[in-house]
């Protein structure tokens, strides 16, 4: 059983914080979906108590490199292109170093679809039709354009694809440096990016140890009922607060270190004192690969809690599904799963600033 609960009501000048609670046994994996429709991944955190399972194995099995690569928007719409890399494959791109308030921004969501976030000159100059972005707020500022580019009419006989080219050959003609993920369809492992000039770029690693960490309890009251309630919504955020402390490896969830005068921060009732790990990677990471690693994580024989913890690119285009994303004050989307194997539950965690259009 799954409930999808919003955190608080919707408006546009408060963030979002989503909670699902779904089974691990049932067949629909619904805690998969989070993970699954959200392509742009730049961190990925996994916590786990210490000496209860190799965390470090799972990720070096499904986590590798990206690349990054100086292209032309005609050369992703190129015929080849789509064929040896789009079709085959995953193929992850996002335009590096632009900001999704103040620049034009181009990316492809995995699933063959290009994604251009563009300001009115361009949209005006490009010609090519689009709908007005709902972020910012102000109207005829920003729009966005989307590509199929599996459809039949990118086929280069046919108009459409002759008009695209013409307009990307005409206005946005000059290179553009992109972050690529190529990853297996199946596995989301990645695979060799040969496209000429690509440069492979590793994911950076970390591994911390935490000493005398306060860890929450997670009973029958936070994930057995049915119905929410005040109380249910408070024990709630306060795990979601402590699985962030927790990716960050803060002082603040240490048993008797933190400081009263500097931070009032206090681990959530009950809770126990245990060594854990913080396994974090970062870098361009497919939303495949954190999924083969949940679900080893979720089905291992581990008898005690496994949180992850995934923050999304601030200035991608999209988060949640094709949703469109905006800046605004953070750019927040990240979300993070609890895995409770013996109630063989998941507690799902998505949240996302003002200006984000998941709901």
């Amino acid at each position: 059983m799954s409930s999808h609960i919003p955190l608080p009501a919707e408006k546009h000048s408060k963030s979002k914080l989503f909670i699902t609670r779904s089974s691990l046994s049932s067949n629909r994996c619904e805690y998969f979906k989070p993970i699954e429709t959200h392509p742009f991944n730049y961190k990925l955190s996994v916590i786990a108590q210490t000496n209860t399972i190799d965390v470090q194995s799972i990720l070096t099995k499904y986590l590798g490199c990206y690349y990054r690569i100086s292209l032309k928007l005609s050369d992703l719409i190129d015929p080849g292109f789509i064929a040896n890399y789009v079709k085959r494959n995953t193929l992850v791109a996002l335009s590096a170093d632009r900001f999704i308030d103040a620049d034009d921004v181009f990316a492809i969501d995995g699933r063959g679809t290009l994604i251009l976030s563009v300001c009115k000159d361009t949209y005006e100059t490009l010609g090519l039709v689009g709908r007005q972005a709902k972020f910012p707020l102000q109207r005829d500022t920003r729009y966005v354009i989307e590509i199929d580019l599996l459809a039949d009419c990118m086929d280069p006989m046919k108009k459409y694809f002759q008009r695209i080219k013409s307009r990307f050959d005409a206005v946005l003609d000059e290179p553009v440096e992109f972050l690529v993920g190529f990853y297996d369809k199946q596995s989301g492992t990645p695979i060799t990016f040969d496209l000429p000039g690509a440069s492979a770029v590793e994911l950076q690693s970390e591994r911390h140890h935490l000493q005398g960490i306060s860890v929450p309890r997670i009973d029958n009251e936070l994930v057995g009922v049915s119905k929410r309630s005040d109380v249910w919504v408070e024990q709630a955020q306060e795990l979601f607060e402590w699985i962030g402390l927790a990716a960050s490896c803060s002082q603040a969830i240490a048993s008797n270190t933190c400081d009263s005068q500097i931070s009032t921060y206090s681990v959530p009732q009950p809770n126990s004192l245990a060594d854990i790990e913080v396994h974090t990677f970062s870098g361009l990471i497919s939303a495949q690969a954190i999924s083969s690693v949940a679900k080893e994580l979720a089905n291992s024989l581990c008898q005690n809690e496994i949180y992850i913890c995934v923050w999304g690119y601030e200035d991608a285009p999209v988060s949640w599904k094709l949703y469109e994303h905006g800046f605004l004050t953070s750019g927040e989307n990240m979300y993070a799963q609890a895995y409770v194997p013996d109630q063989r539950c998941c507690l799902t965690f998505q949240a996302c600033g003002p200006w984000d259009d998941s709901s």
